[in-house]
């Protein structure tokens, strides 16, 4: 939901100045808490969702109010629950399915959550389809509320995670509640682990175009606000048919090895991302800052020609969206089943997401030229996308890795392929099947 109205540009505001300023609020104590996220999450578990989630229901609300130094602070607000949401929703999602589910899960994942950005988009365009300003309705707002609230109370029915059992028998979490101490040594750790330090430009990126695709290409001045929300719509349904098919592509196993998946999923990404900024550059020659302010300048609406071009363009970004993200948390899932080890990979790479985007919302804000936007966007991710190819070269079938902190009070445990084989019985464990590159302590 919160994605919808960030989709419409400027938060369906007619100027984005303050939403640009809250989201800048919002990335800063969002990359801060994405840190500590992991470490919150395996302390205190599923219990931190509710208070989280309630925070997007609180920005929401900053709108109903002329007041701009309200919802930059709700906009620093929501970012430390924002921080705690997704660091929680990826160690969920990555190490809750099964190896061979995982790129199902993320399917599942994007739908649903994109299916709320779907709903959450067609409520502005359904309610400002004859609206003339530039400026959504109160009653939007209201309904993003309404939505917003009764998802995060629905999150009391989650269960936690040592009482779930995976598809093949395995408990999820072997783990007892951690501490502060424990958690600030691993996180520290993520900061010597060479994959995670190379896939930092692919981190970067992953929020970066957002700026972009909201702010400037929605959100520029270019389409009047009924062309906006039919953007904004088609953008995130496209976002649930890019994560259904892209899921299955990354399980498939008649494309191969996991490490094969890794290599073609990567360069699915690549291909389709560099052929959308391409078609980019064709249209932002069309406008800029200067010639959108223009008294003269007529707004693009749906009825326009040429406006088919500039929407399935838009669809193409939401797509790309989808399968960049779900190649990240895919590749992340290969490094591990641990439930703890995964919240601190998501925190990771969050942190770093919202740190650059964080950037990305002043380079807007102090407006840089669009295009020059575009071409930093262009060079961001497709520097990423060429590193990952490395780590995608250490991808395994099976992820070994060792295991601590177990809530039996027993000593560290081996998992293989998010199985226990215990370190009694560690010599009977072929490991020469496996590269045990994958390897660590949690």
């Amino acid at each position: 939901m919160f994605n919808a109205l960030n989709g419409m540009g400027g938060a369906g505001q007619a100027d984005p100045t303050v939403t640009n300023n809250a989201n800048t609020a919002l990335s800063v104590t969002f990359t801060v808490c994405s840190l500590v996220g992991a470490p919150v999450y395996n302390i205190f578990g599923h219990r931190i969702l509710l208070p989280a989630a309630l925070a997007y229901v609180l920005y929401v609300g900053s709108y109903l109010t002329p007041n701009a130094g309200f919802t930059i602070a709700t906009g620093a607000i929501l970012g430390i629950g924002a921080g705690f949401l997704w660091t929680a929703q990826a160690g969920i999602m990555m190490s809750y399915p099964d190896e061979k589910d995982k790129g199902k899960a993320f399917s599942i994942f994007w739908m649903v959550f994109n299916l709320g950005a779907t709903i959450g988009a067609a409520i502005p365009l359904g309610d400002n389809f004859g609206n003339n300003s530039s400026t959504v309705t109160t009653g939007t707002y209201i309904a993003f509320m309404v939505i917003m609230g009764f998802g995060a109370f629905l999150s009391l029915a989650l269960l936690p995670a040592h009482k779930v059992i995976r598809a093949n028998g395995s408990p999820v979490s072997l783990h007892k509640f951690s501490n502060w101490k424990r958690e600030a040594i691993e996180i520290f750790r993520l900061f010597k682990d060479w994959r995670m330090l190379i896939l930092i430009p692919l981190f970067a990126g992953s929020n970066w175009f957002y700026t972009y695709q909201f702010q400037v290409y929605n959100g520029g001045g270019f389409f009047n606000l009924r062309a906006r929300s039919l953007n904004n719509l088609i953008y995130w349904l496209c976002q649930i048919i890019g994560a259904g098919v892209f899921g299955v592509i990354l399980d498939w196993n008649r494309l191969g090895s996991r490490k094969s998946r890794a290599f073609i999923g990567n360069t699915i990404v690549f291909l389709i991302l560099v052929g959308s900024w391409i078609g980019g550059i064709f249209v932002q020659k069309k406008f800029t800052y200067e010639s959108v302010a223009e008294p003269g300048f007529v707004q693009t609406d749906i009825y326009d020609p040429g406006y088919a071009g500039y929407i399935i363009l838009y669809a193409v970004f939401g797509l790309v969206d989808s399968i960049y993200q779900g190649f990240i948390y895919w590749l992340l899932g290969t490094m591990t089943n641990d439930t703890e080890r995964a919240a601190r990979y998501g925190g990771f790479y969050k942190t770093i997401q919202n740190a650059a985007n964080a950037i990305a919302a002043q380079v807007d804000a102090i407006h840089t030229p669009f295009m020059t936007q575009l071409y930093i966007n262009l060079a961001i991710e497709g520097v990423g996308l060429l590193l990952a190819y490395v780590v995608c070269k250490t991808v395994t079938d099976v992820t070994v890795e060792h295991v601590d902190n177990l809530i039996d009070g027993h000593n560290p445990e081996v998992l293989v392929g998010g199985k226990v084989e215990s370190i009694e019985d560690a010599t009977d464990v072929k490991m020469e099947k496996y590269d045990t590159s994958n390897t660590g302590s949690s």
